[in-house]
């Protein structure tokens, strides 16, 4: 199973020895009817009555700790703990499979109140269960610019004789503007707080995974003392697959000194011109810094791109895990599909408290 898991073996051992609910909750919350089929071929044994017992007491007591515990900003809207209703406003088509999808929150709530680098959690009712699945938004960035709505983007995975397409990116291509889906923060989002002070970032990025990575540099450059220098490596198919390229090459043209970005393509069209194939090795180390004091690498993209390709070359040229070598949104050691709140603690933009 771990071999052909799609969302790498990571994903799965990241559960591996705990007795709890957030296992069912994790797995229910991101997978489609195809899993629970395939899961059925997975069962190896059942749980005993004991540890069924300590997994019920186990939720029981986190629940009563979140009540006593959480102290929520009545201008905020999301909750860890409840689903709040955001209503479509504008979409917005981007290219032939992606679109710009604008929310509004309920009133009185004035602000998303999400930190840089973290997701949300999207739902959306069936009659008989709710599909979640997790985004980050690329507005607001700044906290002037949060007015009580957010942007996402999106890409439509259509369904083929090949695949059966994605869920949740097929029901907001169908969703009408006045409509409605639920959104909460997602638990448990914080993994790391860096120790360590960084004046250089690259980003290695793939498809989709560019969302999360587009947060941290928008909020780099939009800070006007922020002088924190990036690098961005940005895999994908084809030029119609480059996910907010616009707003990136805007960043390029205006922030040239401190903003670089190179984009890789297995399947581009006779006029490219840029780097095409995939990411590797020579790529890394002509357009990502080097591994010295003060640089960090943040990995975000395709577990096939970052297992196969990214982490290895930048071990071997000297990066090293959980000091200076992150990942994030599917990350290759954490096995996470949530987000990471970023801290650099050089960057005035991007300090959490």
């Amino acid at each position: 199973m771990l071999s052909w898991h799609p969302g790498g073996k990571g994903a799965i051992l990241a559960h591996a020895g705990a007795v709890h609910m957030d296992t069912t909750e994790e797995f229910e919350s991101i997978h489609a009817n195809y899993a629970q089929d395939k899961l059925k071929e997975c069962i190896i044994g059942k749980v005993t009555q004991k540890a069924m017992d300590h997994m019920k007491k186990d939720a029981e007591q986190k629940k009563a700790e979140a009540s006593q515990t959480d102290k929520k900003d009545p201008e905020i809207a999301l909750d860890k703990h409840k689903w709040t209703q955001a209503t479509l406003t504008t979409k917005k088509r981007l290219s032939r499979d992606t679109q710009l999808y604008t929310f509004t929150l309920p009133t009185p709530a004035k602000k998303l109140g999400l930190s840089t680098g973290q997701h949300i959690q999207l739902g959306f009712h069936f009659e008989d269960r709710l599909v979640v699945r997790p985004y980050t938004p690329t507005r607001p960035i700044l906290d002037t610019e949060d007015d009580g709505s957010f942007n996402l983007v999106v890409k439509t995975y259509s369904p083929d004789e090949n695949q059966p397409g994605g869920t949740m990116s097929n029901i907001l291509d169908c969703l009408r503007e006045g409509e409605e889906v639920e959104v909460k923060v997602r638990r448990n989002t914080i993994l790391r707080a860096w120790a360590h002070r960084f004046d250089n970032v690259t980003l290695i990025l793939g498809g989709s995974g560019v969302t999360p990575g587009y947060q941290i540099i928008a909020r780099i450059l939009k800070t006007p003392d922020d002088k924190m220098r990036v690098k961005v490596i940005d895999a994908n198919k084809s030029e119609n697959d480059i996910l907010l390229s616009s707003e990136l090459e805007d960043f390029s043209k205006n922030h040239c000194e401190q903003f670089q970005i190179a984009h890789v393509l297995c399947h581009p069209s006779d006029k490219w011109k840029d780097l095409k194939g995939h990411v590797n090795e020579d790529i890394i180390k002509e357009h990502a810094f080097e591994p010295a004091e003060g640089n960090v690498a943040l990995l975000c993209g395709p577990p096939t791109m970052i297992q196969k390709a990214a982490l290895p070359a930048l071990r071997d040229w000297g990066y090293d895990e959980d000091r200076n070598l992150f990942g994030f949104q599917g990350s290759w050691r954490l096995g996470c599909t949530s987000g990471v709140h970023i801290y650099i603690l050089h960057s005035s933009s991007l300090v959490q408290s």
